[in-house]
C-alpha cells in the first residue's frame, strides 16, 4: 500500500490490518500510539472502528480517512471517537503533519494535568475515591495503599516523572467506578454470585467512563479501565493480553491484588504477605506481569511494614 510505504518512509512504525475486525484483535493484542483507519472497509466501518476504539483505548488519538463527499459524516465521527479526519485523496506530505499534532496533543495532556486547575480537579475526585472506600470499613484508605504500593513498582522500574504523576492519579482513583456498586455486593460477607459479580466488574469501565468526562484525564481513564486485565486475555472489560494492557495497569493490578489479600475484607480475614507473595508468583505470566511481579515482590520484601 502507497500511504503505508510512505510512512515507513518517514520513520514511522506501521502496522496494517484488512479489515476493522482485524484491526480490533490487534488492538486487544498491542499497544499503539495512534490509529489511522479509512472510512470505507468490509465489515466494521471506520467510526465504528473508531467508536469502540475509543471506548477500548481512551487515550490512543484516532484519525479517520474519508471521502470528499463525506465530510460530514466524518465531523460527526470526532463525537463517536475520533481525534481527527483527513479527506481523500490524501497528501502524502501533509499527513504527517496529521500525524504529529494528534501525537503531540496526546503528550501535552500530562503537561496540562500538571496545571492549577487539574490539581484542584485531582483533589476533588481524589476525595470521591476516598468516599468510595469508606463505603466498605474493610476497604477503608485502600486507594492510598494501592497508590503507595504502585509507587514502590514504579520507583523499582524506573518510570519517568511523568508516567509516575499518571500512575499516581490512576491508583489513587482506580475504584471510583464502584460509587454505582450497591453497598449490598460491596460490603457482602460471602462470595459474589456469577450475576452480582458482573455488576461488580463494571467498576473499571464505569471509572474510566467518569474519569474520561475530562479530556486531560484520558490516559488516566485508559489506566482505570483495564486495571483488571491479565495477560492471557481473561480479565476485563476488554479481554486485552500481553502489552496491549497499558503498563500502568499491570502496575495497579498487582498492587491492587496484594493489597487485597494483605487486608481484613467482610468475606475473608487477611491471607498474610507470604502467601500474597506466593500468589503472585503462581499467577505471574498469566494473570500478572512477571517481570513487574519479581521487581514488586523484591522492593516489599525489604519493607517490614508494606
Amino acid at each position: 500500500m502507497a500511504l503505508e510505504d510512505s510512512l515507513r518512509l518517514q520513520g514511522y512504525e506501521v502496522v496494517s490490518a484488512a479489515s476493522g475486525e482485524e484491526a480490533l484483535e490487534l488492538l486487544r493484542w498491542q499497544r499503539f500510539d495512534l490509529l489511522l483507519t479509512d472510512q470505507a472497509m468490509p465489515g466494521l466501518s471506520g467510526i465504528e472502528l473508531a467508536e469502540t476504539t475509543a471506548r477500548i483505548h481512551p487515550d490512543v488519538p484516532i484519525v479517520l480517512l474519508t471521502g470528499h463527499t463525506d465530510v460530514e459524516l466524518a465531523k460527526a465521527s470526532l463525537q463517536r471517537g475520533a481525534s481527527d479526519f483527513v479527506t481523500k485523496p490524501v497528501n502524502i506530505r501533509e499527513l504527517p503533519i496529521v500525524i504529529e499534532r494528534n501525537l503531540t496533543r496526546r503528550r501535552l495532556e500530562v503537561a496540562r494535568l500538571k496545571e492549577r486547575e487539574a490539581q484542584v480537579l485531582f483533589e476533588a475526585i481524589k476525595a470521591l475515591a476516598s468516599a468510595v472506600d469508606a463505603k466498605d470499613p474493610y476497604t477503608a484508605r485502600h486507594s492510598m495503599r494501592v497508590t503507595r504500593l504502585s509507587m514502590i513498582v514504579a520507583d523499582a522500574i524506573r518510570l519517568s516523572g511523568d508516567e509516575k504523576y499518571v500512575l499516581e492519579l490512576s491508583a489513587w482513583m482506580h475504584d471510583v467506578g464502584k460509587i454505582g456498586v450497591p453497598d449490598s455486593i460491596l460490603t457482602k460477607p460471602s462470595r459474589l454470585t456469577p450475576e452480582e459479580f458482573e455488576v461488580m466488574k463494571a467498576h473499571a469501565p464505569k471509572g474510566g467512563e467518569i474519569v474520561g468526562q475530562i479530556e486531560e484525564l484520558s490516559q488516566v481513564a485508559d489506566v482505570i479501565r483495564h486495571h483488571h486485565e491479565r495477560l492471557d486475555g481473561q480479565g476485563y472489560p476488554d479481554g486485552l493480553r500481553g502489552e496491549a494492557i497499558p503498563l500502568l495497569s499491570r502496575i495497579i493490578l498487582i498492587a491492587d491484588s496484594f493489597e487485597a489479600m494483605t487486608s481484613d475484607r467482610s468475606y475473608r480475614r487477611s491471607t498474610g504477605r507470604g502467601h500474597a507473595f506466593a500468589e503472585l508468583k503462581k499467577h505471574s505470566g498469566d494473570q500478572f506481569d512477571p517481570e513487574l511481579v519479581a521487581a514488586f515482590i523484591s522492593r516489599i520484601e525489604a519493607l517490614p511494614d508494606a
